[in-house]
């Protein structure tokens, strides 16, 4: 059936994230309280209290904290043989995302299943082995209902990619609006809801991302890559890069190179 290789109970860890890379195993998570940024094969989802995810084996992932810390549970497992077709049942054959019916319950299952995890008392593997297919089955057959419809995120997506593309540009709402055949205010909504970002903060994620190795690889100064990258002027820069980053650009280069601010 199936092997349990970890279980984690995530609290409020100042500066959890993980690594982006395909994974070995299977992941369960159960989100209790704040926000996490996953990205998913290149599709970034705000997982947020409430919500059951499914990450199968072999996704590309990564993780981190939003604004705030988080409390989770996540379990790593896998099948201990491939072939396995009553284990192959239980799970699914992508990336899940949902609300999930008798959220309680479920808590304490994951809660019991970290608790005799950790404690590792005699029969505890058989014991969590249970759980973890209870768990398994009540993702399979309970009425769910996904936090984002398909469309909304196939819109997301080609509004993503836009950006991706032209974030060096100063890109107006109605210009992605029109890119997807929808409203101003739809296109906001809908982006937030699937990605869990408006567009226009997308858009400094991207562009502080590129700033950051550009301060540390780079012999362009602040200025000219606060032009490069298309803000309205270098104190614009200064002011998203710390939202983003939590640190100014020169206290950022300052902290990776090593050397003390004044």
């Amino acid at each position: 059936m199936f092997k349990i290789l970890a279980v984690h109970y995530d609290d409020r860890i100042p500066d959890w994230h993980t690594v982006q890379e395909p994974i070995p195993y299977h992941v369960i998570v159960l989100m209790v309280d704040g926000t996490v940024n996953y990205s998913i094969d290149g599709v970034t989802h705000r997982a947020e209290a409430g919500e059951f995810l499914f990450i199968p084996r072999g996704t590309v992932r990564s993780g981190s904290n939003t604004e705030a810390t988080h409390r989770k549970y996540t379990v790593l497992f896998n099948l201990e043989h491939d072939g396995d077709s009553e284990g192959e049942q239980l799970l699914h054959s992508h990336f899940l995302r949902m609300k999930i019916s008798h959220y309680d319950y479920v808590l304490k299952r994951f809660e019991r299943l970290f608790q005799d995890r950790w404690e590792a008392r005699p029969y505890h593997e058989p014991i969590c082995l249970g759980i973890l297919i209870e768990l398994l089955g009540i993702a399979k057959r309970e009425p769910v209902s996904p936090a984002v419809s398909p469309i909304k995120f196939y819109l997301a997506r080609q509004v993503q990619q836009a950006l991706q593309q032209r974030y060096h540009e100063s890109i107006h709402i109605n210009d992605l609006a029109a890119l997807i055949g929808r409203s101003p205010n739809y296109t906001i909504a809908m982006f937030k809801k699937a990605i869990g970002l408006t567009p226009i903060e997308y858009m400094h994620q991207l562009r502080v991302q590129e700033a950051s190795s550009l301060l540390l690889e780079s012999n362009m100064n602040v200025t000219e890559i606060s032009d490069y990258l298309g803000f309205y002027d270098t104190s614009h820069f200064n002011r998203v890069f710390k939202k983003v980053m939590k640190e100014s650009p020169s206290a950022y280069i300052a902290n990776r190179k090593g050397l003390v601010s004044q």
